[in-house]
């Protein structure tokens, strides 16, 4: 939105973007039922798949959990594209997680692979994996 139109409605930045931070989101009441039922999930070191139609508020509770989840017992990895082949999406996975991308898709699965170890030996720290737009998944995913 324009500067000057903002103004006129008295208005700060635009209200229908999506770059707000998570501490920002409003949250229906109707999904905080959602979002501690996925948290309980998650303490329980359990998995959770959240499907919806378009506009239904995955997005939203998926950021609200983000929001919530206690970083010092969570490790979470948020991913937004979906539409990556195998090796460039486990590249992006080590780049959200701090690893170092390998060259090879076998390298970047080890590093995975003993990242995740590493954090289920803690037994303090869970990791939590959350894929967004993942209808957009390639067949292959």
């Amino acid at each position: 939105m324009r500067k000057q139109t903002l103004k006129a409605f008295g208005m700060s930045h635009d209200p229908f973007s999506k770059e707000f931070a998570d501490d920002e989101v409003w949250l229906p009441p109707s999904k905080k039922g959602v979002v501690e039922t996925i948290l309980t999930t998650l303490s329980a070191r359990q998995h959770i798949l959240i499907t919806g139609d378009p506009g239904a508020g995955k997005t939203v509770v998926l950021r609200a959990v983000r929001h919530a989840l206690p970083k010092t017992r969570f490790r979470l990895t948020y991913c937004h594209n979906a539409t990556l082949g195998c090796r460039d999406f486990y590249r992006q996975l080590c780049l959200a997680i701090g690893l170092s991308p390998k060259a090879t898709a076998a390298a970047v699965f080890f590093a995975l692979t003993e990242y995740v170890e590493e954090l289920a030996a803690d037994k303090q720290v869970h990791p939590a994996f959350v894929m967004d737009e993942a209808h957009l998944m390639k067949d292959e995913m």
